[in-house]
């Protein structure tokens, strides 16, 4: 939830996910929440198979909320009360608004407890509609639901009626989630910029979609970027990328200690090298071949010794982070933000699973 929280307007007009830890997510006992940040409402709750239960959810939590229900235009079922109620709050006859909306919301409850189908899915979507918030609909474990339909059709409704929707869920639940709601979007630029503003650092969504196509959605280069740029980065010109420090993050991890070497000598003979590194000369000569190979180094030949120069190609680079994802283990890494404390080192967050 924090990255809903930090960067709501992200999570607006469409259907996203966001897997996370188990752990991480509503209890059966709890209530939910509702919250309102910058300017956007946002409703959280546990949604499950009966989805008698899931709307009572719903509407626990907007059941005190109306003075937010100003917009009545696209209140269908519900747009007489919706107009009476903003016209009383315009005269601050705030006591007769009140009275009238809990009118409306008990008449409401009987509904769902009768389970009158139609009217209940109307004046929820009347109120969504008027309110226009991000719903957040949390999902244990979606494998062993015995019947899902309900649910399905309930969120490809929300969908119809422009409602925002963001399904929670866990990890392993991933899979047959995207099956089922092939058109929910993975909001990998949202998480990267919650990651940096945690951190300091605002980034336009441009320059999170450049960042996570550069890195591979790795923490640890993201981090190394961020961190010789500007607080604030709108455009990608304003984006500093140091090679040279993310050059040891994107080759194998035998040659790190290697590299980071060389990138501190810049231009070396085999004799500078050898006592700053515990290499046998052979495994030294062959790492240094697999080195140039990769476009990292050039041999020089001179007055009959061999040296080596560093060599930076941006081109290669970026082909070196696509190829390489020892430290991109999965996409998954970048969500489980949501869920670790922020006293855990910047480094720790890649590898977490």
């Amino acid at each position: 939830m924090k990255i809903v929280k930090t960067v709501p307007e992200e999570f607006l007009n469409g259907l996203y996910l966001i897997p996370t830890d188990r752990y991480n997510l509503l209890n059966l006992d709890e209530n939910g929440e509702f919250i309102v940040d910058k300017n956007i409402p946002i409703i959280r709750i546990l949604a499950t198979p009966n989805l008698k239960k899931t709307i009572s959810k719903l509407i626990y939590q907007i059941k005190d909320k109306y003075y937010l229900f100003r917009n009545y235009k696209n209140a269908h079922w519900l747009k007489n009360l919706l107009e009476y109620i903003d016209e009383k709050i315009k005269f601050d006859k705030y006591y007769r608004a009140k009275k009238a909306w809990y009118r409306g919301i008990g008449d409401l409850f009987k509904n769902i407890r009768k389970w009158e189908f139609e009217k209940v899915i109307g004046k929820v979507i009347s109120l969504l509609r008027a309110l226009n918030p991000i719903l957040v609909l949390e999902i244990h474990d979606i494998r062993m639901w015995h019947y899902k339909k309900s649910f399905i059709n309930f969120v490809k409704v929300l969908r119809k009626n422009n409602i925002s929707v963001v399904l929670r869920y866990p990890i392993d639940c991933h899979k047959i989630i995207k099956r089922i709601f092939p058109e929910g979007i993975l909001n990998t630029e949202a998480t990267i910029k919650y990651f940096a503003q945690v951190h300091g650092y605002y980034i336009s969504k441009k320059v999170a979609s450049y960042l996570l196509k550069i890195t591979n959605g790795n923490l640890d280069m993201i981090y190394i970027i961020l961190k010789h740029s500007k607080r604030n980065i709108k455009t990608l010109r304003e984006l500093k990328i140091p090679w040279l420090k993310i050059l040891p993050y994107i080759v194998n991890s035998k040659y790190r200690k290697l590299v980071e070497v060389i990138v501190e000598l810049r231009r070396f003979k085999i004799e500078d090298i050898i006592y700053k590194v515990n290499y046998k000369l052979s495994t030294l000569y062959k790492y240094l071949d697999d080195l140039v190979k990769l476009g990292i180094l050039t041999k020089i030949k001179y007055k009959g010794k061999l040296r080596f120069r560093l060599k930076l190609n941006r081109s290669t680079l970026l082909d070196l982070i696509q190829k390489y994802k020892e430290y991109y283990k999965s996409w998954f890494s970048i969500y489980l933000l949501d869920s670790i404390p922020w006293n855990i080192r910047i480094f720790e967050f890649s590898s977490y699973i």
